[in-house]
């Protein structure tokens, strides 16, 4: 879902220098100081996504495998993000859910209330619903609308911006390396995994 974060967040994208390393390759966008080739022990992947936009759903699934196959060698940071005219209430209930260990199981169930169940997720009854199935319902109510969670959201929306993300799903490695699908989902992901193996330190 291609669409432009400034225009819709009333955020400035904020440019930043192609400061490419030697013996990288792949494709992507540099934002910031691109590691060297074969350098890092572990991999910062950032993944900017919106639960309603189907390429991140399909995302999910396709990437898989490399998930798996790095283990923790990749650190993910999932960072959701809202389009114009969606409310909030999926974003405060992921952030509690990840306070309370329950991440993983937030995604799967906002984004299968979307796809499988084709409910509107951004009706608070509907995410009241899912916290209740995620047995975080006492703390979705004690800390949904905590300032805290409102500060996650407003950062999660402000680094988006800083890397000049304008649409989802996108992928920033490093802080330093953004992709974006140009083609398929399985090419974005092919792609993924090899500039993840082209930063791991090798053996």
């Amino acid at each position: 879902m291609r669409v432009f974060l400034a225009a819709l967040l009333g955020l400035t994208l904020l440019g930043a220098p192609a400061l490419q390393a030697q013996g990288l390759e792949g494709k992507y966008v540099a934002v910031g100081t691109v590691p060297a080739a074969h350098s890092l022990d572990v991999v910062v992947v950032e993944e900017y996504l919106n639960f309603t936009c189907p390429h991140c759903n399909n995302f999910r699934d396709v990437a898989k495998p490399v998930f798996k196959k790095y283990g923790k060698r990749i650190k993910l940071l999932r960072m959701p993000i809202l389009f114009r005219g969606q409310a909030d209430p999926p974003l405060r209930l992921f952030f509690v859910a990840q306070a309370n260990g329950k991440e993983d199981l937030a995604e799967e169930a906002l984004f299968d209330a979307a796809f499988k169940s084709g409910v509107n997720i951004y009706d608070p009854a509907v995410v009241n619903f899912l916290a209740r199935n995620l047995g975080l319902s006492e703390a979705y109510r004690k800390d949904g609308d905590a300032q805290w969670v409102s500060q996650k959201i407003d950062a999660a929306a402000a680094r988006a911006s800083t890397f000049g993300v304008e649409g989802t799903p996108t992928l920033v490695l490093q802080s330093g390396l953004r992709l974006f699908p140009e083609s398929t989902m399985q090419a974005f992901v092919d792609n993924f995994d090899h500039l993840v193996l082209e930063l791991l330190k090798r053996g």
